[in-house]
Order: C-alpha cells, then structure tokens, then sequence
C-alpha cells in the first residue's frame, strides 16, 4: 500500500490536486486500483533523521488507521514541511477531513 516509484510520485505531483495545511502538503491522485496507496517524502529541512523517521511513523499510522475509511483508489503523497512536532491526532484529523475532499475534486 506503498508508493515507492518515482514515477508514480511524478504522476501524483503532475496532477496538481493538493491541499496545503501549512505543516503538511497533500497530493493526491487516481491510482486506476481498489486501494489506496500512500506515498511520504519528508526533506532534510524538517531535522535530523530521527525527526524525519517520527514524522514517517505517525503519518503511516494515521494512514493505516483511518485507510478502512478512505476512498480507495487513490495515490496520496504527503509531504512534511515544518519541523514541528504533532500529535498523531492532527495527522488522523488532516487525513481524515481533507483526503475526501481531494477525492471530491479527482472524480469531477
């Protein structure tokens, strides 16, 4: 449930379907499957690799809380901005309220 190709993050930034919350960037696009799919990129810029490896756990768990409940046959890409630290319910929350609106403006 992994993005892992370059291509497929080019395709997902390509599309141009995002929603900006200051600390994160959600890009999402149609995958063509019956799941969704999660992709991270968190830079050096957010800190040190122990920084970056907890901004990647709690958005992998959010994500793998709330995947039962998200539209499914989407490619999200989640891009860390700040290096500030959230609880795990902001990620859940963001994810949450805005991948259904992504999905929203993919299917018009």
């Amino acid at each position: 449930m992994r993005i892992t190709s370059g291509t497929d993050f080019q395709r997902v930034y390509s599309r141009r379907v995002r929603k900006d919350l200051g600390w994160i960037v959600l890009h999402a696009d149609l995958n063509g499957r019956a799941w969704t799919r999660l992709g991270l990129s968190v830079g050096a810029r957010v800190g040190g690799a122990v920084q970056r490896n907890r901004i990647k756990r709690l958005t992998r768990e959010a994500f793998r809380t709330l995947h039962a409940r998200l539209p499914s046959g989407m490619d999200l890409v989640i891009s860390a901005r700040l290096p500030q630290e959230r609880p795990l319910g902001d990620y859940i929350t963001a994810l949450e309220t805005e991948v259904p609106r992504l999905a929203r403006v993919l299917l018009r």
